[in-house]
């Protein structure tokens, strides 16, 4: 006989599949790549969208970008297994570079933005963590529906509640991993910031034990 946490282990799997379904369903033929991880866990990370080594192994944050994930989260002295990891656009954002003739990554519409707020919204219904972690604005402007004015540079390094479908959830935002390559001013923010959310992530799990 199943316990009461395996039976809700399997609640959400099956209603995450469901999710991928219809998803799959409204934004039609796309490169996809879905969430994966601890559908228990009490952190669920959320990236922008995948990207070309997302799309061939079928995972977020492989590749690049799995590499920055690993220095991310030996920082915060957590496993990948402690967490539910997903992009807010779950189809790769392409386009052909007129020189090389190569497809390449590109940057989410502000429509893109709009049509995934729901569909976000529901993934994280369904997974119900404590304490949500957005790494850039493309995650943060869809989790919180607001495209027009939330950036991260207004709200980084500090927790705000957020309500979704009549439950609250705390936010803790960061600049993307990417952004102190390209940006050096960034990179003492960003560490600052790292140390803010460890100190965060050691309080929820002192209450859980």
């Amino acid at each position: 006989m199943m316990s009461y946490v395996e039976t809700a282990n399997n609640a959400k799997k099956m209603l995450l599949k469901e999710f991928e379904k219809e998803y799959r369903e409204f934004f039609g033929e796309q490169k996809y790549v879905f969430g994966r991880g601890n559908v228990d866990s009490r952190i669920v990370l959320i990236g922008e969208a995948p990207g070309h080594n997302e799309v061939l192994k079928g995972e977020p944050f492989v590749g690049a970008a799995g590499k920055n994930l690993d220095s991310f989260m030996k920082a915060l002295g957590i496993d990948r297994n402690e967490l539910y990891i997903t992009n807010a656009i779950k189809y790769r954002l392409s386009r052909i570079n007129e020189s090389t003739g190569r497809e390449i990554n590109r940057a989410a519409t502000t429509q893109e933005i709009k049509s995934n707020v729901v569909w976000l919204q529901k993934e994280i219904s369904i997974l119900s963590p404590s304490l949500i972690v957005t790494m850039g604005n493309i995650p943060l402007k869809t989790v919180t529906g607001d495209v027009k004015n939330m950036n991260v540079s207004s709200v980084h390094g500090s927790l705000f509640n957020l309500r979704i479908t009549g439950k609250n959830y705390q936010v803790f935002s960061l600049y993307h991993p990417a952004s102190i390559i390209y940006n050096k001013n960034l990179i003492q923010v960003y560490n600052n910031d790292i140390i803010l959310l460890k100190d965060i992530i050691d309080d929820f799990k002192k209450q859980k034990n």
